[in-house]
Order: structure tokens, then C-alpha cells, then sequence
């Protein structure tokens, strides 16, 4: 498996792959109706232009539509605690309930700088399609 599972990969370019909607970033899929990610392969790069017809008014905030891969910031984003990614440790937990099930890993273009891959391997992969961002619109 590329990657090589936990602890591989991210070598000071770790890539979170529930990133937000940002020029320079990817955009790795699209949220389905059932909450279920329908990936892009390849993924596309975000463009000014994609950000801000994304975010336009009257819409659902684009991480709630789309799911969107970056530079993972390390202790600059709310969900590090502890030197790792909580929400990584999160789906890993998630994945590792799903074992029974197990099958195939779907193909990832971010799996070698992953840092969900990085921390919890396949566990992490098996249940990363029907993670999603944002659900809602933010409060008023």
C-alpha cells in the first residue's frame, strides 16, 4: 500500500485531508445526498475563482458540499491535542470497528502525505469517504 501506514509519509509536509476551501488546495470529492464523498481522480486543484463562487451567498458552506485536502497546520488547527491529530485518531477508532467489513482500500491521491494515514493507517481509510467537514451552515 502506498504510504506505508502509521507514521509514514509526513515528514514536514503532512496533507489533512478535511481541509477547508482555499485557493491552492484540493478538492477531493463531492458530498452525495446520503452524506457519503463521491471522489475526484484525479483531484482538482481549488482556484481563487472555484473559493469564491463556493462561498457565495444563499449557498451551504462549500466544506459541507465538497471535500477539500491541505497542508495539515499542525497546532494551529483546533482539532491537534497531544502532537497528533485528534479528528485523524477520531476515524482511525471508526475504521477499526469497520475490520468485519473490510475490503480493498479505495484509491487515495493524498494516502503518501495523509496525516490520518500517518496515524492510524488503514483503519483511518476504511471510513474516510463518509467523513465531511461541515454538515451545516454556521450559526448566525
Amino acid at each position: 500500500m502506498a504510504g506505508g501506514g502509521p507514521g509514514a509519509g509526513t515528514a514536514g509536509a503532512a496533507t489533512c485531508p478535511s481541509s477547508t476551501c482555499a485557493p491552492g488546495h484540493l478538492l477531493l470529492g463531492i458530498v452525495r445526498p446520503d452524506g457519503s464523498v463521491a471522489a475526484l481522480h484525479p483531484p482538482l486543484p481549488v482556484s481563487a475563482e472555484f473559493a469564491e463562487r463556493a462561498a457565495a451567498p444563499g449557498l451551504r458552506v462549500p466544506e459541507a458540499r465538497f471535500r477539500f485536502a491541505g497542508p495539515c497546520v499542525e497546532s494551529a488547527c483546533r482539532q491537534w491535542a497531544e502532537g497528533r491529530c485528534s479528528l485523524g485518531d477520531l476515524v482511525s477508532e471508526l475504521g477499526r470497528a469497520e475490520r468485519a467489513a473490510d475490503g480493498a482500500l479505495a484509491p487515495c491521491a493524498v494516502r503518501p502525505t495523509c496525516r490520518w494515514w500517518a496515524q492510524g493507517g488503514p483503519d483511518a481509510c476504511r471510513v474516510c469517504p463518509s467523513i465531511v467537514h461541515t454538515t451545516k451552515a454556521p450559526p448566525a
